[in-house]
């Protein structure tokens, strides 16, 4: 059992890594995590009868276990690619094949008393120095949601949840991550640089990290013009309009699927299709000029959209450490607001909500090498440095990371 009297972040550290893994490896070793919450419930259904008003029995189903895990983007591995892959490095698709794999989880917890947990002393018989003390082990997790926040106060963050049915405490000889894994917690960790060519990523992501030239904002928003990269920057790469955050997200909405002969699900399918949704605050200086008409927008007239107020549009958030957000050709307005500007102070800003169906595509220079608009979907054809060109937008500017 651990000696801590205390649990705190720099005894921490999590590894994901494939479903039934018989060891850890240091690419399983997740950086950048800033937060790690658990919780187990036991499933409780209470049958009762006549003749008595006391419980009958309190029979228990299944447990559920759910880990919500948040991270920096850092230039490290994301959680939500460790998880639907097992591997950190596989380049590989979207949001029907990654909802069907499932990943372990671990939390090794390490001597508290130690600056990091590659210099701390394991405890307990049979335990090697600076193995986990303690480590929970949660397996057969599948990813239950997934969401990516940019904003302009703060650092860019990824924050996946992962539910599962199993969940054991280890100690001693039965823990898995070991000091080798852990090596690279040494008190110079950092963030890793993995822009094109091998250039500077910028570190943790931050508002001055998103590359609008290679970015695609709905037309929707007031001050977007034209409909392929960059379409929110002006000539010189600056901002045309003020975002103030970025946040997209979805849910897998899962439900088990049940057999007789078993108490546990065999399966627990995304319940497709899953709306994906977006919302970008910008602030504004002349108004949201989102106009709503009673029989929809006569510039519609005569296209797809006759009769609506609101069309198709393209999402694309690219950042200089390799993140690529592609929420495809299909997101629709379903909301905007104007708000703020008070007598108390501040600015009036505009809120637009977009959503999709099955539509996010989470790209990254590193891993992928899918980087840009339809990289994943419309199979586009790929530079030297790996950066898709798409006929739809024009060839990605391979030259916007240095």
């Amino acid at each position: 059992m651990s000696q801590n009297n205390r649990i705190f972040y720099a005894c921490q550290a999590v590894s994901i890594n494939n479903e039934g893994s018989a060891s850890v490896e240091v690419g399983d070793m997740v950086h950048g995590v800033q937060s790690v919450g658990m919780t187990t419930n036991f499933n409780l259904e209470q049958a009762f009868e006549l003749a008595q008003i006391e419980i009958y029995e309190n029979i228990e189903g299944t447990p559920d276990v759910e880990v919500t895990l948040e991270k920096v983007i850092d230039g490290h591995p994301l959680i939500y690619h460790m998880a639907s892959t097992g591997v950190a490095g596989t380049a590989n698709s979207g949001l029907a094949a990654r909802s069907d794999v499932k990943c372990d989880l671990r939390l090794g917890i390490f001597d508290a008393q130690a600056n990091n947990v590659a210099s701390a002393e394991g405890a307990g018989t049979g335990t090697d120095p600076g193995d986990a003390e303690v480590e929970v082990y949660c397996s057969g997790m599948f990813i239950s949601s997934v969401s990516y926040t940019i904003p302009v106060d703060g650092n860019a963050t990824e924050s996946v949840t992962l539910v599962g049915n199993n969940k054991l405490w280890l100690t001693g000889t039965d823990v898995l991550i070991k000091d080798a894994d852990v090596a690279a917690f040494n008190g110079t960790d950092s963030p890793k640089a993995f822009g094109v060519a091998g250039a500077a990523s910028g570190g943790i992501q931050r508002r001055e990290d998103v590359i609008l030239s290679g970015c695609i904002l709905p037309t929707a928003i007031n001050g977007v013009v034209g409909s392929g990269y960059g379409n929110a920057a002006n000539a010189d790469g600056t901002p045309r309009i003020h975002v103030q955050n970025f946040t997209c997200s979805t849910d897998f909405s899962r439900e088990d699927i049940l057999e007789l002969g078993r108490k546990t699900p065999y399966f627990r399918p995304a319940n497709f299709p899953i709306e994906v949704t977006c919302e970008i605050e910008a602030i504004t200086t002349s108004g949201d000029f989102v106009n709503a008409y009673e029989f929809g927008d006569p510039s519609l007239n005569a296209t797809i959209d006759s009769g609506n107020n609101v069309s198709n549009e393209v999402i694309f958030m690219f950042m200089r450490g390799g993140l690529g957000l592609d929420l495809g050709n299909k997101n629709k307005l379903s909301s905007v607001s104007y708000g703020g500007g008070d007598a108390g102070g501040g600015n009036v800003s505009c809120t637009y909500s977009f959503s999709n169906f099955n539509q996010l595509d989470v790209q990254d220079r590193l891993n992928q090498r899918l980087l840009g608009f339809g990289g994943i979907t419309l199979g586009a054809g790929f530079d030297s440095n790996g950066l898709a060109n798409d006929a739809g937008s024009g060839p990605f500017p391979s030259d916007l990371v240095s």
